[in-house]
């Protein structure tokens, strides 16, 4: 007794699983098409979730910093057919890096960088242009104090979307120099105002974009 005592003390862990529906609604374990298995681990305070679809593989992991609401903080991986698809490096709910796989979860390359058009019909732009766009950066960019001494160079490139509406949306650095100056870079992305949208056959798209930024 005094052993499995001792045992339940060391892993901290307490477990929770919980059913849903095809639109990720609570269900009943019948009528289920996901579960999720839910671990609070007292000694990071954090919860590590594991779903799955109802035959029993393996659909995604993560850790969250809160369920309700939900905060994402850490290394979420999807997977399709058992095998990885996609992970993403989450602080406090922020994207910080994200990177694809392909085949038997080797890396590949992300997906491309508009929304399934072979030539977009007017690509957004930042209003005044590209070097008002580096200015408004550079102007804004707010370089970490704890970084000063070692510098990491580099670049930085970071994807977003441009909403119908100008407005900017799914930041994330697409590639990394250094965990503190990709949280910056997008921060400072997410910051934008509107841009004027694209457009495809005359109306508003959505469109992801990349922004290079040298770390040097």
């Amino acid at each position: 007794m005094l052993f499995l005592c001792f045992t339940a003390l060391c892993y901290g862990q307490k477990t929770d699983t919980a059913y849903f529906d095809a639109e990720w609604k609570p269900a009943a374990k019948s009528g289920s098409m996901f579960y999720r298995v839910t671990k609070l681990v007292e000694e990071s305070k954090k919860y590590d979730v594991t779903d799955y679809y109802a035959s029993g593989v393996v659909q995604m992991t993560g850790t969250f910093s809160s369920l309700s609401p939900e905060i994402k903080d850490g290394v979420f991986t999807w997977y399709q057919a058992g095998k990885k698809h996609n992970e993403t490096v989450y602080e406090q709910g922020k994207v910080k890096s994200k990177r694809f796989f392909q085949g038997a979860g080797r890396p590949a390359s992300p997906p491309p960088s508009t929304f399934g058009f072979n030539l977009l019909e007017t690509a957004p732009t930042y209003p005044g242009g590209m070097q008002e766009l580096y200015k408004y950066i550079g102007s804004n960019f707010v370089y970490p104090r704890s970084l000063l001494k070692i510098k990491p160079t580099g670049k930085i490139i970071v994807n977003f979307v441009v909403e119908k509406d100008g407005s900017i949306a799914e930041a994330y650095a697409k590639q990394s120099v250094h965990p503190l100056l990709d949280a910056e870079a997008v921060r400072v992305i997410e910051s934008m105002p509107k841009w004027t949208p694209g457009v495809q056959n005359g109306k508003p798209v959505r469109v992801a974009y990349d922004i290079p930024l040298a770390m040097n």
